[in-house]
């Protein structure tokens, strides 16, 4: 009978253990497809929105070919180094640094002030998820300065202070009465969802909207 019952509890124990093994298994499956499914989501997204930007500038030769070497160096880095599951955080500021020069170099006109401060990364070798931060910074820009006919505004900044990254994006809003709407797009969610999946407990994220500014505060703990 104790024999009996030894058995049946071994069996039992065996059979929880493989369950809650192969739910475990599963549920990272789940996970690596749900990651994989929004990296195949951003890099058309980004590269399709870039092609857009250098659209009506292939006729004026003096500014495409810098056009040109910055989104060969974006292209590059999107396609091909930013598949393994951590960068150095200097190559992510680097890639976000030549975003950005590439639209100052699209709105080299007075109309809009583009500025950022990358200058205070401790260690550039820390590892960070790739591709993380470009599209708040994209967001900024596609539905600040773009969507707005007047004077416009983006202010980017990121540092690192021991193991905790600080970033934050601020850019105006159009004139909702003159103009269409700022929004959010799809980059933004899938940021959103990213940050749940590979920084559980690890980040904080703000997005404050006020009547002529969007900005978001994004805190990075990266001590894993």
């Amino acid at each position: 009978m104790f024999g009996t019952l030894f058995a049946f509890a071994a069996k039992t124990l065996k059979n929880s253990y493989e369950a809650n093994k192969r739910n475990a298994m599963l549920q990272k499956e789940k996970t690596e497809m749900e990651l994989n499914f929004l990296r195949a989501q951003i890099h058309p997204h980004f590269l399709f929105n870039t092609l857009n930007n250098i659209y009506g500038m292939v006729m004026e030769n003096e500014r495409a070919g810098q056009v040109v070497l910055k989104l060969s160096d974006l292209l590059r880095f999107s396609l091909y180094e930013s598949s393994g599951m951590r960068i150095p955080i200097g190559r992510e500021v680097e890639f976000l640094a030549d975003y950005i020069n590439l639209e100052q170099i699209r709105h080299h006109n007075t109309r809009v002030a583009i500025s950022y401060d990358f200058d205070h990364i401790k260690n550039k070798e820390t590892p960070i998820v790739p591709l993380l931060l470009i599209s708040f910074v994209e967001n900024a820009f596609k539905h600040g300065v773009n969507a707005t006919i007047g004077k416009a505004w983006v202010r980017i900044s990121l540092k690192q202070e021991g193991d905790t990254i600080l970033f934050h994006v601020e850019n105006s809003k159009p004139d909702t009465k003159k103009e269409r709407p700022a929004t959010t797009g799809i980059g933004i969610e899938n940021a959103k969802r990213r940050l749940a999946l590979l920084y559980p407990d690890k980040h904080h994220l703000n997005i404050t909207e006020t009547a002529d500014s969007y900005k978001v505060s994004l805190t990075l703990h990266i001590n894993d």
